[in-house]
């Protein structure tokens, strides 16, 4: 892959406003391939409307000057910036705090077990007869045991 590529990769990966500004700082201003990718100056121009071409009239540029200088919007901008910061710290707080306990309730409940038995515990050992004989005959065999009784009761019987 080449560096070019690469360097297009993690700016695609990596959406943030200073590792995309390092990139082009570092690799797209310097490389002749990336810079012929570019628009020239001459298109970007004329994708842009010139304030000449167009005829504005004069109480339009009155309003504006006039609500610059009154600041109304300016003091609206600054807030509206303070409350988007704000809102991204607690942004940021509440996905930390989800994440811290989501793995603290993990690694507690990773060895809890109901009952507090352990898993060897849960699983009862097993009773096994390989081969019964009732008078030198082979015989048939009933295993029955209580339920939470440690008693195993064993009825054999040959079919005579």
């Amino acid at each position: 892959m080449s560096g070019c590529k690469t360097v297009e990769l993690f700016y695609a990966l990596v959406p943030l406003k200073p590792w995309r500004s390092l990139l082009i700082r570092r690799h797209i201003e310097k490389c002749p391939r990336c810079l012929a990718s570019f628009a020239s100056r001459e298109t970007v121009g004329s994708l842009l409307v010139q304030e000449r071409e167009v005829n504005i009239s004069r109480p339009l540029w009155a309003e504006v000057e006039s609500a610059l200088v009154g600041d109304p919007g300016r003091e609206m901008m600054k807030s509206r910036a303070v409350q988007s910061s704000v809102l991204r710290r607690w942004g940021w707080a509440t996905a930390t705090a989800f994440l811290i306990v989501l793995v603290t309730g993990f690694l507690l409940l990773k060895g809890f077990r109901p009952g507090g038995a352990s898993p060897t515990a849960a699983v009862p050992a097993r009773f096994e007869l390989e081969y019964v004989r009732v008078g030198g005959q082979p015989a048939n065999t009933v295993i029955y045991q209580p339920q939470g009784s440690d008693m195993i009761i064993v009825w054999a019987g040959t079919n005579k």
